[in-house]
């Protein structure tokens, strides 16, 4: 028998030490960072918990993660049908997310995926002694967020999300009076963090400052957890190589993903 409900915080404590969170790094910050601000759908089947797609409203898209449990008994369909009708989505809304292969192959399979995936790299940061010495960019103060978001919002940074300016440092460097580089983090507490939204405005580029902004989080990060993480798309070689260069090593490669709700 298939069955779909709420996870209750037990079963999300759970999840929590059962996880490999280096292979699943999305659905850990929804179980921890993000959990305030998530709401989990589980599906069970003859009473075992073989599934869960947990979902944020903080972007500017329907933001979902899945986990995948006993993957020879989900279920997707009947899953992807009971989510839409919890959450109230449009069948055919575009959706956002990040799948590892085998899920990715899974969501393909019913013609949920829309556009072409994009590879993307975790990377975890592994030699401290390449790392720059310099600290030119600055931290941003609470007044200047506006000036900030707007910044990052105009760059493309289609995963950033206001409350990350808030609860984590980010930095800057100015030309002048003006933001020409900033750069934060996802997720930022001493179980792990993840540097994130790294902009430089176009006219600067080639220019080294993303290295610096990069290398800067990096030794904030450091202070605060010894496993500091960030994200890359894999045909960015410039950048991927920029990472490696200070220290970074790719661990897992996903794909960002749109899809519907709507089934074939």
């Amino acid at each position: 028998m298939i069955l779909h409900r709420w996870l209750t915080q037990e079963t999300i404590n759970q999840l929590m030490g059962q996880i490999d969170r280096e292979q699943h790094l999305l659905f850990y910050s929804y179980l921890t960072q993000r959990r305030e601000n998530a709401q989990f759908i589980g599906q069970y089947v003859d009473n075992h918990l073989t599934a869960v797609l947990a979902y944020i409203s903080e972007l500017p898209f329907p933001a979902f993660s899945f986990y995948c449990i006993k993957r020879q008994e989900v279920f997707l369909p009947e899953l992807i049908d009971f989510t839409r009708a919890a959450f109230r989505l449009d069948k055919n809304v575009t959706c956002g997310t990040i799948l590892c292969e085998c899920d990715l192959q899974l969501f393909q399979s019913f013609g949920l995926i829309t556009g072409n995936p994009q590879r993307f790299l975790t990377m975890k940061h592994m030699d401290q002694a390449k790392l720059l010495e310099c600290n030119r960019a600055e931290q941003i103060k609470e007044e200047e967020y506006s000036e900030v978001i707007n910044f990052i919002q105009n760059g493309g940074m289609r995963f950033f999300m206001r409350s990350e300016i808030e609860r984590c440092p980010f930095l800057g460097i100015k030309d002048g009076k003006d933001y020409i580089a900033v750069g934060g983090f996802h997720f930022y507490d001493t179980q792990l963090v993840e540097i994130g939204n790294i902009i430089t405005r176009p006219d600067y580029r080639g220019k080294g400052l993303g290295k610096l902004l990069t290398s800067q989080l990096t030794s904030i990060g450091k202070q605060l957890s010894a496993d500091v993480y960030l994200g890359v798309l894999a045909e960015n070689q410039p950048a991927v190589h920029v990472y490696k260069g200070l220290g970074y090593e790719a661990i897992v490669e996903l794909s960002i993903v749109d899809f519907t709700l709507s089934l074939s």
